[in-house]
């Protein structure tokens, strides 16, 4: 099958899959990014996406922001894998260093988020081509509707943000003032770091994304939850030419839409997305969505 992600979304995609089982591999071309998704048996074996570094090495930094692991057993596990490639989760679970169901909570999520950021680019193409005889697989995988549920976490986490940063020209700042800083642990992992680092007091919401070099939906996720915590403040709003700041407010408005349209679909269900026109079937061995 293929489509675009205008006419048949991300949704409807893995509820399709998921259902029927499929093995092959989900191939989405948009203008920023290229991602790969691998099924097997209707399960998520391996998501690979141009924008990111290494998948293990996101992967492995989720892994130490949750505290599931440590930087010896990590830095153990990614030099067995240069001897023997094999997903560093997978490596982990071997060593006893945490469950599958760990592992398969942190590659759901991110997962989710490359989804997410794949559909809220401009524009969109897939097609998914069927593997016939798909290998065993003796890693860990994941189920497409955990991935739902994540997306759907995702969508709430992005609107929450928009609520707390305000304006598209807002700037922020860090909090200097110790006595005001959260006194219970704030998970902090690659991402909020780099995104901590970005937000120097000069910098807007959306120049902060542009210099940290990570999807928009996961930057003001976490400048969100940074100015929830107290970690950040909002600063007095910079002056903007009026036509950059309509167009600015414009994209945020465009964004939320796409959100919530996802929120939406998951919503409905796989009854809805039954209904919907199916994509069309593509020559030399894509799937139908039959």
């Amino acid at each position: 099958m293929q489509g675009t992600l205008d006419t048949f979304g991300v949704v409807e995609v893995l509820q399709m899959l998921g259902r029927t089982r499929r093995s092959g591999t989900l191939h989405i071309e948009c203008p920023q990014r290229l991602i790969d998704v691998r099924f097997t048996r209707g399960r998520i074996a391996e998501t690979r996406d141009s924008t990111r570094v290494a998948a293990d090495t996101v992967i492995g930094s989720q892994l130490l922001k949750r505290s599931l692991v440590n930087e010896q057993q990590l830095a153990a596990a990614l030099a067995e894998q240069e001897g023997q490639p094999r997903p560093v989760g997978t490596i982990l679970v071997d060593h006893g260093a945490l469950t599958e169901d760990a592992v398969r909570e942190v590659l759901s999520r991110q997962i989710a988020n490359t989804l997410v950021a794949a559909k809220l680019e401009a524009s969109g193409t897939f097609v998914f081509v069927v593997d016939p005889d798909p290998p065993e697989v003796d890693f860990v995988t994941v189920d497409p509707q955990s991935v739902l549920l994540d997306i759907s976490a995702l969508g709430g986490e992005y609107c929450f943000a928009v609520e707390m940063l305000g304006q598209p020209s807002t700037v922020l700042v860090r909090n200097g003032d110790y006595n005001s800083l959260p006194r219970n642990p704030l998970p902090m992992g690659r991402d909020e770091f780099i995104v901590l680092l970005h937000a120097d007091g000069t910098r807007t919401a959306k120049e902060v994304m542009q210099a940290s070099g990570l999807e928009e939906i996961t930057v003001i996720s976490i400048l969100g939850k940074l100015v929830d915590a107290g970690v950040l403040l909002v600063k007095a709003e910079r002056q903007l030419r009026t036509d950059d700041a309509a167009e600015l407010q414009a994209h945020r408005d465009s964004v939320w839409a796409e959100v919530s349209q996802l929120l939406d679909d998951i919503v409905e269900g796989p009854e809805a997305a039954s209904g919907a026109a199916a994509p069309s079937d593509v020559p030399g061995g894509a799937a139908s969505p039959s």
